[in-house]
This record gives C-alpha cells, structure tokens and sequence, in this order.
C-alpha cells in the first residue's frame, strides 16, 4: 500500500520528464532505460545500456538459438553462413554470407570482420578483456575470415554472440580523430549492418533508431525504435501506464504489483542471468568439516527468503547450473530445509550452540540488506550466533584475501557457459580473486581443466556434470537461487523473443503491435 501511495504522489510532479508529448505512431515502440546511454561504440563498452542500441544496429558472425527464454545451447550463423574448427581448437574458419550490407550499402566482407577484431584489441577498452585468447584475424578470402587462438576455447562462438564481437564499417576510419579509430564518432553513431541504425542521439534524453536500408533483416513492423533515459522508478511505471512508454525494462519489485493492476499492461517474469551465493570460507577450523557447510545448506529456507524478499522471483536450482547452461542436470534435486537436521549435523560436528560466524556483507548503502538478515537469522535459529560486518564495495579485497567466514555473491551469466560459474567458484587456480570459498579439490580442478579444453559441447557438459556432483557432495559453497526478470510490456506489444543471458536485448526487428492499447490517463 505504501508503495502505491508513493507512486501517486510522485505522479504529481512529473512535468519535468513527462515523456507523453511523444506522437502516438502505432510503428514507433519507446523503451525506458534507467542509465544514460553514454557510447554506442561495440569496442569502447559492455555496458548493458550502451549495448542496446548495439544489438540493433550490428550484426555478428552467430547467436544463439533461444526458446522459452533460455538458450538451446545451438549457436546460428547470422553473418555467417558455416564455420569450420581445427582438431586442436586454435584455428576457427568461417565463410560469410553473401549481400549483407552495412548502412552506407557496402558489403560485409571478410577484411570487415578482421577490422572489426583488430580494432577491438588496438582500442583497448574493457571489451578486449573478451579477446584475450586471440592471436590473429586473417581474410583468406572476400568471404572467408580465419581466426587463429592463443589456446582452445571451447565457447569461442558464445563470445561471438555478444555486441563486444558486433561488425563494423572499416569506413569509420574516415572518421577518425587521432588515434581514437573512430571512437568518438561512433560513440554516437552506428555503423552497422543490422536491421536499424541510429538517426538521433540526445544525451542523457534519448537514442533513436530507424531501419537500415541495405539491411537483409529488415523490420517486420516497427520503423522507429526509441531508448529513453527516465532514471526514476516511480516515473517509468507511470509513462508506461499513460502509454507513453511501451517497456520497462527491468521492472523493480517496489512497483511490479501496482504496474500489473493497471489496464494494457502485462508483468512478464523469466529468469535472469544472476544465480546468488552464500560463500563459506572453507580455509575457516569451522567451515573445514563438510558436516558444518551441509548444515548451513539445510538451515537456508531458500523458498521463503525468495517469497519474502524477491516476491517469488527467485528460482530453486537443481545443482549449481540453470536451466539453459550446457552441463545443467535436471536429474539432481533441488536444496530442501530442514533446520532439524541442520541442528543435528551441527551436533555431530561438536559445534557448541552460540558459536560465531562472522557474516561480511559487501555494500556501499545505509543498512544491512534484507537477505543478509534473512540468513542470519535462520543461521541463529540452529544454533550459531552471526556477527554481520558491514564493508564498503571498495574493501572487497578483504574477502580475496581470505578474511570472512560467510559473505554473498552474485554471478552474472554474461553468456551462458558453465566455465563462468566453476572458473569463478570451484577452480582452486582462482584463489585470492575470483573463488571467494577458496575451495579446493584436485578432481574438481582437473575436470574443470578437462572440460575447458574439450570443443565437443556433449562431452563438455557431461565433464561439468561430473564436477557438479562433487562440489554438490563437498558443499563448499551454498548456491542459494537463480533471480527471475521481470519487464512491463504493453499488451498490444507481441512477438518478445526473450533470452535469460541477455535479458533487455529485444528483437524488435520481429516484433509488432497489435490491435489497441487501453491507457491510463
């Protein structure tokens, strides 16, 4: 109700960034975004509100096959038409579709694509940090473009599919400033062969696109495609209920109950890329016995905490990898609650009741997250007596280096590849960066390695199967759910083709309106 209440009285003072001047084109779709788009340059930025526009406007050698919000684990040719591998995994060839134009009309062509890389790695941006593993790009042919790796990467075609690897026009030369290869024209610019291009960038305001005349993906419907910057929650619900906006996109939980109570708007919820954990320092005399480690794994009601606190948008897993990520294993069973048996293990343990965990929880807010209260306080109610310590973002080493007993994370899926989590979590070669647990099992390391070297995507993910059934067994760290999406569409809006690893990204090129929006005035 307070939220509600909040809602209405923000409406009231709405003048200022009232976006519902915007004609009312049935072909135009508005989309809110809560960031300033800052640079539409694919080598200069990962950001996900600068990608959007991205997405659109470039096209790339695959992506992903989708369906029901999640990836198939098949990857399709966009540029291109096949691709060949070496047996050793270094050398990837692929031959390009012919008559894909870029916006000025000319040809997409093998010496695009090696322009397009080179340029990535001489711009040094964080987008290079993706193509650490490349060692060259060679044309062979107008059509033929080969790359040659640094060591075997057996996702290679997932970072393919990301805007990072989107292709450019080597025209943009012309438009360079000094050294910056074109970065500063292209920041509000594209120059793309997708099915649109960028007609209008007002920073901070708006970016709006309109179709590519040379494009062979041409829009089905849509001719305008506008992301306008409207940073207040409150204000992009009330736009999209006034119809002055078409998607809001996330939707946060404060206002997901009021925007689903209004007429011509629809609350869709699917999952995200975000799988939260709860760290235990296995390094810790504590959280050494793997008794102990199961016992917090059963004192955690993961249900409730996702109903309480994420209204429901939260997603038990069965084993560590969602749905939609090649080694995923529907066989294993999802984490129960059972605080009695918790106890018992404890007791098993030698663990005396009031024993102190110190829970480090990282945050640059006011007060202690929801979540970090929740667990603590079923954490007491088997026995143990949490200590929560507040650290800035900025102190986050202290956790690198070993200092905490239990901390939070949560890992993003930027594409959806097993490698992410167990690279990030069970590799012991991470300790002291990324493998907060500092966890370590030989086994584990050398399926890991195993996995990471083997192309066949089968056999890969039935190695990430093996390695999940162990650290299941070991528990060193607690994988506590999969966070759900949720966007606010008009339901005039049809055809969302929706991806978990690329949540805001929509394929507005398929996309229509049909029939008559009703409205909130």
């Amino acid at each position: 109700m307070r939220c509600l209440v909040a809602l209405l009285f923000v409406a009231a003072g709405l003048a200022a960034c009232d976006v519902s001047d915007i004609p009312r084109d049935p072909r135009r779709i508005t989309m809110a975004v809560s960031r300033d788009i800052t640079s539409l340059d694919p080598a200069a930025t990962f950001l996900l509100a600068n990608q959007l526009a991205m997405n659109l406007a470039y096209e790339k050698l695959v992506v992903a096959e989708v369906a029901d919000g999640r990836p198939t684990g098949r990857m399709l040719g966009q540029l291109a038409e096949r691709w060949e591998t070496s047996a050793d995994g270094l050398s990837w060839t692929f031959f390009l579709r012919a008559g894909h134009r870029f916006d000025d009309g000319s040809e997409v062509t093998a010496e695009a694509v090696k322009f397009s890389f080179e340029r990535t790695l001489k711009l040094k941006a964080p987008p290079s940090q993706f193509l650490f593993f490349l060692r060259s790009v060679e044309a062979v042919a107008p059509h033929e473009v080969r790359f040659t790796l640094r060591t075997p990467v057996p996702f290679f075609l997932e970072v393919l599919a990301v805007p990072t690897a989107s292709i450019v026009n080597p025209k943009v030369l012309a438009k360079a400033n000094g050294a910056d290869i074109g970065s500063r024209w292209l920041s509000t610019q594209t120059a793309g062969s997708g099915p649109y291009r960028v007609s209008r960038f007002e920073k901070g305001q708006r970016v709006t696109l309109t179709p590519n005349p040379h494009a062979t993906r041409q829009p089905a419907y849509f001719t305008e495609v506008n992301f306008m910057t409207v940073k207040d929650d409150a204000t992009r619900v009330i736009q999209l209920a006034k119809g002055a906006i078409d998607i809001v996109d996330p939707v946060s939980g404060a206002s997901d109950a009021w925007v689903a109570a209004r007429p011509g708007v629809d609350v869709v919820t699917g999952p995200s890329p975000t799988v939260a954990f709860l760290h235990m320092n296995n390094e810790r005399p504590l959280f050494r016995d793997v008794r102990v480690r199961r016992a917090v794994s059963l004192a955690i009601d993961r249900e409730l905490i996702g109903k309480a606190i994420y209204q429901g948008r939260a997603s038990l897993l069965h084993g560590v990898l969602p749905a939609g990520v090649p080694g995923h294993d529907a066989q294993l069973p999802k984490p129960v609650h059972d605080p009695e048996a918790a106890r018992a293990l404890l007791r098993e343990a030698g663990v005396a009741p009031g024993t102190p965990v110190k829970f480090t929880v990282v945050g640059d807010g006011s007060g202690v997250s929801p979540l970090a209260l929740a667990i603590s306080a079923q954490l007491e109610a088997v026995g143990l007596k949490v200590v929560i310590e507040r650290i800035s973002t900025a102190a986050r080493t202290k956790i690198m280096k070993g200092d905490f007993d239990i901390t939070t994370q949560s890992i993003n899926l930027d594409f959806p590849d097993p490698s992410i989590v167990f690279n990030f979590v069970y590799n012991s070669a991470t300790i002291g960066g990324a493998n907060f647990p500092r966890y370590r099992n030989a086994s584990v390391d050398k399926l890991i390695g195993q996995a990471d070297r083997t192309l066949d995507r089968e056999a890969r993910a039935a190695l990430y199967q093996q390695a999940q059934r162990i650290v299941l067994d070991e528990m060193p760290t607690i994988v506590l759910f999969q966070l759900d999406w949720q966007r606010a569409i008009g339901s005039d809006i049809q055809g969302v083709n929706y991806d978990f690893s690329q949540p805001t990204f929509y394929n507005f090129e398929s996309m229509r309106r049909v029939g008559v929006r009703v409205t909130v005035q």
